[in-house]
C-alpha cells in the first residue's frame, strides 16, 4: 500500500486500463468493497425448506423493487440507456433458470438460499465459460451483479453506496455493478475505476450514459491505492494517475474543461447528413446491443442501425419462437422511425448451451475457430435459423430492413445461406404471410478469407459490412482480450489496412455499398483513413456519432484520400499511427485529442 502523501519520486504514477467512458476528472479515492459475499453453508431440516424458499422469494422481490426505484429516479434524458440496462437486470431477476433452479436446489439438497444460489450460479457459469462472442461474454457479469444484490438482501447487508463520502470522490473497486453506478452517479461522484470489466460491459455503458469518466480493467489496482489518495481519472486515454503533482492536476483540469466545451458545441450542431467539404457523403449508423438503445441512436443523429446484434435475445428468451422474434424486430423498426435497420443473424458459439434450444455443448479445442456463428446456424441450429429468417422477413413489411450474415468464409457457405433465405421465403409464401421480396442481403467481412475473396463474394450480395474486431484478431492471430499480446492488436496494422482497402475496392467494382462496424469505427483517429479508403457507411456506438459527424463535415475527401494512399504504402504501424495523429492534430487542434 502506498502512502496518500507519498514522495516526489512516486508522484504521477500511471496505471493503465481500458478507457470505458470518456472524460477527465480529479478527485480523492473512495475504496468500495465489492468483493464476493461470504456464503454460509447451511443445512436445513425438512420443516425449514418451505420458509427458506419463501425468504429467497422475498429477497428477489426486494431486489426487483430496488431496481424499479432506481429506474424511477432516472427520468432525465441522459438516463435512458441506464434505465434500459436496469430493465435487463429486472429481466434476469425473473429468469426461471436463476429462480426456479435455485429453489429446486433448496428443495432437493436441503441447503440455505445463499448456498443454493451459489451452486446454481456455478451451473449457469458453465454456459458462459468458453463463449467466443465478447458481447455475450460480458453479460455474465450482469447475472453476477443481480445475484450479489439478492445475496445482500438475503443477508440484510446495506447497499455499497450507503457510506460516508468525502468531497470529489472517485470510486475504486474490483467490480462495480450498473445499479451501483447509477446510485453513485446520483451522489455526484467524479469518476469510476475498476480492476475488472471491459469496454462492452454494462457498467461502462451506464458510465457513458451518465457522463462519468471511467477506466476499467486496471490489473492490480487495489494493491496500489488507498482511500483519500489524490487521483486523476482519464477515461479518454484509459489512464489513472496516482499522487499527481500540482502541474499535472492543472493540466487535467484544463483538458477536462476543454473537452466539455467541445462536447457542448458538438451537441449543439444540427444532425444534418455527414458530407465532407468537397461533397463526399458518409452514412453514419448506430450499433445497438438492446432495442431500448434505439432512442439514444435517434437522439444522437443516427441515420439508421448499421448493426443490431440478436444474440442477447437468444440468451434472454427460454423459447425462441418466430412470433416472439418478429415482435422484437417490429418494435425495433418502429423505434427507429423509418430509418433503415440492419439485423445480424445469430453469432453464437457451438460450445454453449442456450435455454430452450434443446442443445448440449460439444467440447472443442479451439471454439473461436470451431462450430460457431453461421456454421452453427446452417447445421445444428438450422430450424431455429429458418425461424429467425422468417421473423426478420415478416418484419420487413414494417420498415426498411437489411439482413446481415456473420462469419462467412467462402462461396459455398454463402450459397448455403442464400438457399436458406429462399427456403424461408417459400415457407412464408405457403402461409400467405407478407414480406419484402427485395430485402437486401449482406455479409460480414470478418474472416481474412472473405476479404481476400471479396471480389467473388460481392457478386452474390447487396452490401458488405466489415467486422473489424474479429478481422483484426484473425489477421494478426492476436486475442484482443489477452494482455500479453494486446500490444499487437492495432487496427492500423498494414495487413489489416490492406484487407480493408481490398474489400472496399471489390464492393465498389460490384456497385454495392460497404460499411464498417466494430470498435475501429467509433475511434475518431481512424475516421480520415476509412473515409479516404472510400467506405460508404460507418456504424458506431450512438454516443460517438456527433464527433464523427463533425469531423466528416470539416474534412476534405481529397485530403483524406491522399492520407489513405500514403498510409497504404507504409510498412510500420508506429509510423502510420504517428502520421495519422499529426494529420488530425493539424486540422482539428481544438476538437481532437489522443
Amino acid at each position: 500500500m502506498k502512502s496518500r502523501k507519498g514522495h516526489r519520486e512516486s508522484s504521477n504514477r500511471v496505471l493503465r486500463g481500458i478507457g470505458a467512458s470518456p472524460g477527465i476528472c480529479v478527485g480523492t479515492i473512495h475504496r468500495m468493497d465489492s468483493g464476493p459475499t461470504r456464503i454460509p453453508h447451511q443445512r436445513l431440516e425438512a420443516s425449514q425448506v418451505g420458509p427458506e424458499i419463501a425468504q429467497f422469494r422475498r429477497a428477489v422481490a426486494a431486489s426487483i423493487e430496488q431496481i424499479q426505484a432506481l429506474q424511477r429516479k432516472l427520468r432525465h434524458r441522459r438516463g435512458r440507456e441506464a434505465r434500459a440496462i436496469l430493465e435487463a437486470h429486472r429481466t434476469i431477476l425473473r429468469d426461471e433458470a436463476l429462480l426456479k433452479g435455485t429453489e429446486r436446489i433448496i428443495l432437493r439438497q436441503r441447503i440455505g438460499a445463499e448456498w443454493a444460489l451459489q451452486k446454481n450460479l456455478a451451473e449457469i457459469r458453465t454456459v458462459f465459460d468458453r463463449l467466443t462472442d465478447s458481447y455475450i461474454r460480458e453479460r455474465w457479469s450482469d447475472i453476477e451483479f443481480v445475484s450479489q444484490r439478492i445475496l445482500r438482501n438475503l443477508s440484510g447487508q446495506r447497499d455499497l453506496v450507503d457510506a460516508p463520502w468525502k468531497p470529489h470522490p472517485v470510486v475504486v473497486a474490483h467490480r462495480i455493478s450498473p445499479a451501483d453506478a447509477v446510485n453513485l452517479g446520483r451522489l455526484g461522484i467524479e469518476g469510476l475505476v475498476s480492476e475488472a470489466g471491459g469496454k462492452e460491459c454494462h457498467t461502462a455503458i451506464v458510465a457513458r450514459a451518465l457522463e462519468i469518466p471511467a477506466v476499467v480493467g486496471v490489473r492490480g489496482l487495489l494493491d496500489e491505492v488507498v482511500s483519500e489518495q489524490v487521483v486523476i481519472v482519464d477515461g479518454t486515454r484509459g489512464e489513472v494517475v496516482l499522487d499527481p503533482t500540482s502541474e499535472r492536476i492543472e493540466e487535467a483540469v484544463s483538458r477536462s474543461q476543454g473537452q466539455r466545451r467541445r462536447l457542448d458545441e458538438l451537441a449543439a450542431e444540427p444532425a444534418r447528413p455527414a458530407r465532407t467539404r468537397d461533397g463526399r457523403r458518409l452514412h453514419l449508423f448506430a450499433n445497438l446491443e438492446m432495442i431500448e438503445e434505439a432512442r439514444a441512436a435517434v437522439r444522437y443523429g443516427a441515420e439508421g442501425v448499421g448493426l443490431f446484434r440478436t444474440e442477447f435475445l437468444a440468451m434472454r428468451r427460454r423459447v425462441l419462437s418466430e412470433e416472439a422474434q418478429y415482435r422484437w424486430y417490429r418494435r425495433l423498426l418502429r423505434s427507429m422511425d423509418g430509418r433503415p435497420v440492419t439485423i445480424r443473424t445469430w453469432d453464437l458459439g457451438g460450445e454453449k448451451r442456450l435455454p430452450g434450444l434443446g442443445m448440449e455443448p460439444e467440447p472443442e479445442d479451439n471454439p473461436a475457430l470451431g462450430l460457431r456463428s453461421i456454421r452453427l446456424s446452417l447445421t445444428r441450429l438450422r430450424p431455429l435459423f429458418l425461424a429467425q429468417l422468417r421473423a426478420v422477413l415478416r418484419a420487413s413489411v414494417e420498415g426498411r430492413v437489411r439482413i446481415l450474415f456473420p462469419m462467412i468464409g467462402c462461396v459455398e457457405e454463402l450459397q448455403d445461406v442464400l438457399e436458406a433465405v429462399a427456403e424461408a421465403k417459400a415457407q412464408l409464401r405457403k402461409k400467405g404471410q407478407a414480406y419484402d421480396p427485395r430485402i437486401p442481403l449482406g455479409i460480414m467481412i470478418e474472416v481474412p478469407a472473405a476479404a481476400l475473396l471479396s471480389e467473388v463474394l460481392s457478386r452474390h450480395v447487396d452490401f458488405f459490412s466489415v467486422g473489424t474486431n474479429d478481422l483484426i484478431q484473425f489477421t494478426l492471430a492476436t486475442d484482443r482480450h489477452n494482455e500479453q499480446v494486446a500490444y499487437l492488436y492495432d487496427p492500423l496494422q498494414p495487413a489489416v489496412l490492406r484487407l480493408l482497402h481490398r474489400t472496399v475496392r471489390a464492393a465498389h467494382r460490384a456497385h454495392i455499398p460497404v460499411g464498417l462496424c466494430g470498435e475501429m469505427a467509433g475511434e475518431a483517429l481512424h475516421l480520415p483513413v476509412l473515409l479516404g479508403m472510400g467506405f460508404d457507411e460507418i456504424s458506431a456506438n450512438p454516443q460517438a456519432l456527433p464527433l464523427l459527424r463533425h469531423l466528416v463535415r470539416n474534412t476534405s475527401y481529397a485530403e483524406a484520400r491522399a492520407l489513405a494512399r500514403r498510409v497504404l504504402a507504409m510498412e510500420d504501424v508506429r509510423a502510420i499511427r504517428s502520421l495519422v495523429r499529426d494529420w488530425m492534430l493539424e486540422r482539428f487542434p481544438d476538437t481532437f485529442e489522443f
